[in-house]
């Protein structure tokens, strides 16, 4: 009968051990690979807990109005305004000589002014009856006519300038007085700058964290330590096919004009900002 050795005990009992271990080991892989997060896991409030601390995306200042401007009829340039002058609604940017225009509306003021007078005598002698009813209506029509040619009149005359279609600034001026224009041709780059936008572009990921109106602060490298509040105003409702993000705009208020456009800046998603 053969003899075992004492020492050769724990050596089986380890293998054994060690085979065992392994049985157990490949279930509970296997049970975690499918493991889900259930409501009250301290996993299922990461995603709340990293809106919380918040996000940020960097991106550029553009103004939030921007527009070329052009005549709607051709000219030479009488008046133009220069670069960096500062302008109200409705304040001409250009205008174009109109000497011609100005006498056939003075023209027309006068031509309305006496079908007036022969509609008035008219009546007047219409009323004892020295002239038919056919003659009344005929001065009538007359007075019609002209009434309508002195507002066309006006109008060609109007459009002999383009006026700001909003508050800005004068960003470029692509013409100079004297030169003639054709219509449709801008002439004139018109910027609000006193309302900025810091375009963003986000992920899939974060833009379902982003909603119309919330607060965003925005810094700039420029002015360390400074910060200015923002709002979100627009969120493109489809990615860009070639990045697939998002394109996020921030609006940012900028009376004193610190903010310069063109420039970078960074904004603040979240975490009390």
């Amino acid at each position: 009968m053969g003899v075992v050795a004492y020492g050769a005990v724990p050596s089986v009992l380890e293998n054994e051990l060690e085979s065992m271990k392994g049985l157990f080991a490949r279930p509970l892989l296997f049970a975690l690979s499918f493991w889900v997060v259930l409501p009250g896991s301290p996993l299922r409030g990461q995603d709340s807990e990293r809106a919380k601390t918040g996000f940020e995306a960097r991106g550029m200042l553009i103004p939030s109005q921007h527009a070329k401007l052009a005549s709607r009829t051709k000219g030479v340039i009488a008046g133009i305004r220069r670069e960096g002058d500062k302008v109200g609604k409705g304040d001409p940017v250009l205008e174009l000589e109109s000497d011609v225009e100005g006498l056939q509306l003075q023209q027309q003021k006068h031509i309305l002014e006496l079908r007036a007078f022969e509609r008035g005598a008219s009546d007047e002698l219409a009323s004892k009856s020295v002239i038919s009813k056919t003659e009344v209506e005929e001065k009538r029509v007359n007075y019609e006519v002209a009434r309508v040619q002195l507002e066309l009149a006006g109008h060609l005359f109007e459009m002999r300038k383009v006026l700001a279609p909003f508050d800005g600034v004068v960003a470029e001026r692509l013409r100079e007085r004297g030169e003639a224009v054709d219509e449709f041709t801008p002439v004139i780059t018109l910027v609000n700058l006193e309302l900025l936008y810091l375009e963003v572009f986000l992920p899939a990921a974060r833009i379902r964290e982003i909603k119309k109106g919330q607060a965003v602060a925005v810094t700039v490298p420029d002015l360390p330590g400074r910060k200015f509040a923002g709002e979100v105003s627009e969120v493109s409702p489809a990615a860009n096919p070639a990045s697939g993000e998002f394109k996020v705009r921030v609006l940012v208020a900028n009376p004193q004009g610190e903010l310069v456009a063109g420039t970078p800046a960074v904004a603040s998603f979240g975490g009390g900002a």
